[in-house]
């Protein structure tokens, strides 16, 4: 089975230039397609280490991976312990390809609103909460900052209190249940309901996993990890992935860090860590050929 199909291979492998005598990290293993081709171009003594909290995206990229031996490290963690797993400056480059991979969406545990699954939404099935439990624990508050928040809708208000209304007596809560209340709602934009669905899904989605909060310390600890020049090449696929990314980084990017209402630099304007090198979107081709790359945006980024 294809795992993952991964997304602006070529560019991100140009992109992350890669140098003899560097180590280099994937935090978002999946299916290995991209640490596969980083891999590939490895020297002797060179080491890849995958991260991945899904046990089944390990289980399924270690066979295509096996043929490297010692050069894969796999981890099974969230990419915010990246650097609880690597010191500091010691990786040529670091990708990340954020949101969901292809296989989760098709696994059944209730990311699409194309099935009928019960929810689960975890990418880590030992985590302890799912999305049935936030569901049910939520206030109607905190899922209209949800879904206003993560996914920009409209009437988050008015759409949290009624899904909440309508799956307050189901023992479990399934696609299929979210995707009715959201219709409900949204009744008179029936042209709009799977763009709707899909925003709902991602922004429950985006909570169960702590999406944002990993995102930001992840990329926190990846420059503090990165070798002068190292690149740092980061897909994303939505406004709020794209933001998190580029909050985190505008700090590193700052050579003073002082409050704007000093008179003067009393920090020493030496803070800089890291620049812009360029932005990238899939080509016509790659459209064509694989649809879940759309909305995809690589930015990449050097250690200064």
């Amino acid at each position: 089975m294809n795992y993952h199909t991964p997304v602006l291979l070529n560019e991100c492998i140009e992109s992350l230039h890669i140098r003899a005598n560097y180590d280099y990290a994937d935090c978002t293993l999946g299916g290995g397609g991209h640490s596969e081709k980083i891999a590939e171009l490895l020297g002797e003594g060179q080491k890849l280490h995958c991260f991945d909290r899904d046990i089944d995206a390990i289980n399924a990229a270690k066979p295509r991976l096996a043929k490297f031996g010692e050069k894969i490290i796999c981890h099974l963690e969230p990419f915010s312990n990246l650097e609880r797993e690597l010191a500091p400056e010691t990786l040529g480059g670091v990708l990340y390809d954020l949101g969901v991979s292809s296989h989760q969406i098709d696994a059944g545990r209730g990311f699409s609103f194309a099935g009928n699954e019960v929810l689960d939404m975890r990418m880590d099935a030992s985590s302890p909460k799912n999305a049935q439990d936030y569901l049910k624990e939520v206030s109607e508050e905190n899922l209209a900052k949800a879904f206003r928040e993560n996914s920009d809708l409209e009437n988050s208000t008015r759409l949290a209190k009624h899904i909440l209304q309508s799956i307050s007596n189901e023992e479990k809560i399934t696609a299929a249940n979210l995707s009715t209340a959201v219709e409900e709602v949204y009744s008179k934009r029936k042209e709009d309901w799977n763009s709707l669905k899909a925003r709902v899904f991602q922004a429950i989605r985006m909570e169960v996993n702590s999406e944002i909060q990993e995102i930001k310390k992840s990329i926190e600890a990846a420059v503090r990890c990165l070798k002068n020049s190292g690149r740092l090449c980061i897909i994303t696929y939505h406004s709020k992935e794209a933001r998190a990314v580029k909050d985190v980084l505008s700090v590193f990017e700052k050579n003073c860090l002082c409050k704007s209402n000093l008179p003067v630099c009393v920090c020493g304007g030496s803070n800089r860590k890291i620049k812009k090198v360029n932005k990238k979107t899939p080509s016509a081709d790659e459209l064509k050929k694989n649809s879940r790359s759309r909305s995809a945006v690589l930015r990449v980024y050097e250690r200064v």
